[in-house]
């Protein structure tokens, strides 16, 4: 029990341990492993009209990568576990999901220009900004927080509601 969630967790630290900076860009629907995805990227760019979320809480489990309390803070982690409710880009900024929103049509060209920012610094310099930052989250307990929430998402599938959800989605699709 709990492999699929350490596997998958297991991957976005591989994403999160990159020594140059990863970057998200996320247009239409950022859903369950795509917020993981995302969430596991140094920079995170969306749409306005974007629509992120974990609808799986409402469901059958919390995330793999329980990301919420990191990046949102309690009170906003608490609303989107408790209600599975989506985002739009513009509310993902607001609530510290994302670092900014833009226009639809100028997401492309807004994020190539952060690129070309990050990318005049020189590389060694950018690997330990980027270091500096994670360290200070996992000495906070960031890592072993994501690594016992794998424990957490495979006890979820024991529950009665899980189970139920499960037979429905194996029965119905």
């Amino acid at each position: 029990h709990g492999q699929w969630s350490r596997h998958v967790v297991d991957g976005w630290f591989r994403v999160w341990d990159l020594a140059k900076p990863v970057i998200a860009q996320v247009h239409g629907y950022c859903l369950a492993g795509g917020t993981e995805l995302a969430t596991s990227c140094d920079l995170v760019y969306v749409a306005e009209d974007a629509q992120i979320g974990y609808p799986p809480v409402r469901l059958m489990s919390p995330p793999d990568m329980q990301f919420h309390p990191w990046l949102m803070g309690m009170r906003q982690a608490m609303e989107s576990m408790l209600t599975g409710d989506s985002l739009s880009g513009t509310e993902a900024v607001v609530k510290g999901w994302a670092n900014r929103a833009f226009a639809a049509a100028d997401l492309d060209a807004e994020v190539l220009k952060i690129a070309e920012r990050v990318a005049k610094i020189p590389s060694d310099i950018q690997q330990i900004n980027k270091r500096s930052v994670h360290r200070a989250m996992e000495i906070m307990g960031l890592r072993a927080a994501v690594r016992s929430g794998t424990e957490i998402q495979a006890l979820c599938f024991h529950t009665d509601s899980s189970k139920a959800y499960m037979t429905r989605f194996r029965r119905d699709g």
